[in-house]
């Protein structure tokens, strides 16, 4: 059987669970809803947008979406052909309801000339396809009236399709033949599949894929010089290098290295694939300024867990659960915002990298590096917050202490309980959990796993040294991309601690990077802070980075 329906929009996802249609089970009711959206997939123009609620209206008859929720047409039809085969399932089709009958993709592929993936293909651009009872089995078919119906709206496409015809093998052997003699003779393979193209009535891609099939040429082009001047000036901007000075060094405009940074950026942000959890509330008026500007996401001071050495991290998890404030209630609001605004930052970044052209705007760039940065900020604080209560349970479940274990064994657990937190932040979900409930739980099933409950029958172990591991480390695997400067965080810290000759570059770089207390900002942020040029404040923060890495060399 095929695999199960998917959809893009998840309230179209819902709408078989959703509607008292379907809970109660009528196959009247069913039907109806399936010709309904047969009838909206057939008025969708793909380039329009529509509201969604009007659409689901026409469908159940009651509205299941906010009334204003834009779609474009081609998401909404796709979706809505996916719904009809949807609802199919349950009605128990024959494939005589219509006139012409029903026969599966490929049977219909061949009956008018085409490859099935062309039906496919049409699936998506509306032509519906339903499950079907044939010899006791469920399979995908296709109505003859729907395929004419399709033909009807679509003549062009249609046309086009069944006129298409695929290479005999006597066509085929005389054209690659002579494609071989063109390539010897100096032509490129894409010029050589040109003039074939002309020569035999074919589309140019169509020989130039046969030439890189049958000739042995390799699909992947060799990096171009600009690729290679890209990643070189990317390189270098990172090391706080002059443009000009680049620009001089590879021999091109200023302007040009600039335009290879940003899409060299670009391209690295592309890489960057993270997940996220969808609220609700992230659809509702004004969300893009209200979940990130919570209080509990602008004030991001750090709780204090000592991070490098166990023993250190167990005293400090221990002091740090004396001293705060019992309150849980406000404890699990600062919680759900943090989350809440982690994952809606995540979103905006993922969708604002995928409408990313291949040469983006600098401050577009810059916004998403910011979004970024600032998830993987809220996502360090509530993996701290997570290790001091999973520490906290560790002193429970051990008999006199975690520290009584054997250094091995000590650092195992710190891993695994690093684990467990980094896991349950990065699925958590705020409308359905507790935080805490949710970290002690997997803080407890870690421990159960690695620590004998009768070890205190044993010699309680001596440490004399510190045990090294870091559990705050690495909170996300794509942060190198977005916070490459972070291991002079330290030093900066530092700097301003001190009131250092730095501290005025320590300070800039604290609130472009969301260190000591701030939260990051774009660079054109900082020029409005400070009332100044873009230029100007770039300027400033490369010369504070170099500062730093002079000190640190």
């Amino acid at each position: 059987m095929p695999r199960k329906a998917s959809y893009t929009l998840p309230t179209i996802r819902g709408l078989v669970i959703a509607t008292p249609a379907r809970a109660a089970s009528s196959r009247e009711l069913t039907l109806r809803q399936m010709h309904a959206a047969e009838a909206i997939i057939a008025s969708i123009d793909p380039r329009r947008s529509y509201e969604l609620g009007d659409a689901l209206t026409r469908i159940v008859g009651q509205p299941l979406s906010p009334a204003g929720e834009p779609v474009l047409g081609a998401t909404l039809r796709t979706d809505l052909v996916t719904l009809v085969l949807d609802l199919s399932e349950s009605l128990g089709l024959d494939g005589s309801e219509r006139a012409g009958g029903a026969a599966t993709p490929e049977d219909l592929a061949r009956e008018i000339g085409v490859a099935s993936k062309t039906l496919q293909r049409w699936r998506r651009n509306g032509l519906c396809a339903h499950w079907v009872q044939e010899a006791g089995k469920l399979r995908v078919a296709i109505y003859r009236a729907s395929l004419e119906a399709f033909r009807v709206a679509h003549p062009a496409e249609f046309a086009r399709a069944c006129a298409f015809k695929r290479f005999d093998s006597d066509e085929r052997t005389r054209m690659i033949e002579e494609g071989r003699r063109l390539i010897a003779d100096g032509r490129s393979l894409n010029l050589a599949a040109k003039e074939m193209a002309t020569r035999y009535g074919r589309s140019h891609e169509g020989v130039r894929l046969l030439f890189l099939r049958e000739l042995g040429i390799g699909r992947a082009p060799r990096r171009s010089l600009g690729e290679r001047a890209g990643r070189l000036a990317e390189r270098a901007w990172r090391l706080g290098i002059d443009p000009a000075k680049i620009a001089r060094r590879l021999g091109k405009s200023e302007s040009l290295v600039r335009a290879l940074v940003d899409r060299r950026r670009g391209e690295l942000l592309r890489s960057v694939q993270p997940s996220w959890i969808e609220l609700p509330t992230f659809e509702l008026p004004g969300a893009d300024e209200t979940i990130p500007a919570a209080p509990a996401v602008r004030r991001l001071a750090p709780l204090g867990l000592v991070d490098g050495d166990v023993l250190a991290a167990i005293a400090s998890a221990r002091k740090i659960n004396a001293t705060s404030a019992k309150d849980p209630r406000a404890a699990a609001e600062r919680d759900e915002a943090r989350a809440a605004a982690m994952h809606y930052l995540l979103r905006r970044a993922s969708r604002a990298t995928d409408a990313l052209d291949k040469w983006p705007e600098r401050a577009r760039i810059d916004q998403i590096e910011t979004d970024l940065r600032t998830a993987l900020r809220l996502r360090a604080a509530l993996v701290e917050r997570g290790l001091v209560i999973a520490l906290g349970r560790a002193d429970q479940y051990c008999h006199g202490g975690p520290e009584r274990l054997p250094s091995d064994e000590l650092r195992q657990l710190a891993r695994a309980i690093a684990q467990a937190v980094r896991d349950v932040v990065h699925a958590f979900d705020p409308s359905r959990q507790r935080f805490d409930r949710a970290i002690s739980l997997a803080a407890d099933l870690a421990l159960a796993k690695l620590v004998n409950t009768r070890r205190n029958a044993r010699a309680a172990a001596r440490h004399t040294a510190a045990i090294e591991f870091r559990m705050l480390d690495e909170v996300a695997q794509w942060q190198g991309v977005v916070d490459g400067f972070v291991h002079h965080a330290p030093a900066i810290a530092a700097e301003l601690a001190a009131r250092g000759p730095r501290m005025a570059h320590a300070r800039i770089l604290s609130r472009r990077y969301g260190w000591n207390g701030f939260l990051p900002a774009t660079v054109e942020r900082l020029a409005q802070e400070d009332r100044t040029t873009v230029a100007m404040m770039s300027k400033r923060l490369r010369d504070a980075e170099n500062a730093f890495r002079a000190h640190a060399g």
